[in-house]
């Protein structure tokens, strides 16, 4: 009975195992939200020094199937994810910049279908000094796109793709 036992404990020890090393190895994620009008704020805090950001922005159904990779570009083309784990309500993850300001960062994505925050906290060096930094950034939906904004939307999208983006 006691080898059994201790087979039956290996072998789900192994499969624990395997299973954190994948999820530690995720490299990614993707995520959706529902297409419309969303309301951005975002509160960035670099050595002490705040910045927001306020604006409404249409997500055309394309740009609601979102990736934690897309997300890091939009703020900086040098910036990507790793160490990507998911949690009950979004993702952990680490954020890496190598561009102007580089830096890392541990973030947190939380969303539903209507509503996205991302905090992220961090530290990056900025003129070659060292500075901690912070960031949360909150999604709200407010309404269907009117279609003037979706033809925007669609223009500026048709140029990305030209772009390689």
């Amino acid at each position: 009975m006691k080898p059994v036992l201790f087979a039956a404990a290996c072998a789900a020890t192994a499969a624990a195992l395997a299973a954190a090393a994948w999820a530690d190895s995720m490299k990614d994620a993707s995520f959706e939200v529902t297409p419309g009008q969303y309301h951005w704020q975002q509160n960035t805090s670099v050595a002490g020094i705040p910045i927001s950001e306020d604006n409404t922005e249409c997500l055309t159904e394309k740009k609601a199937s979102m990736t934690l990779s897309g997300l890091a570009r939009d703020l900086d083309k040098s910036c990507t994810v790793d160490e990507v784990a998911q949690t009950a309500d979004g993702y952990t993850f680490k954020l890496i910049c190598t561009g102007k300001i580089p830096g890392t960062a541990r973030a947190q994505l939380v969303h539903s279908d209507r509503s996205m925050t991302i905090t992220a906290k961090g530290n990056a060096k900025v003129l070659g000094i060292p500075a901690g930094f912070s960031v949360k950034a909150d999604a709200t939906y407010v309404g269907a796109c009117t279609p003037d904004q979706l033809a925007h939307a669609a223009e500026k999208e048709a140029k990305e793709a030209a772009k390689g983006g």
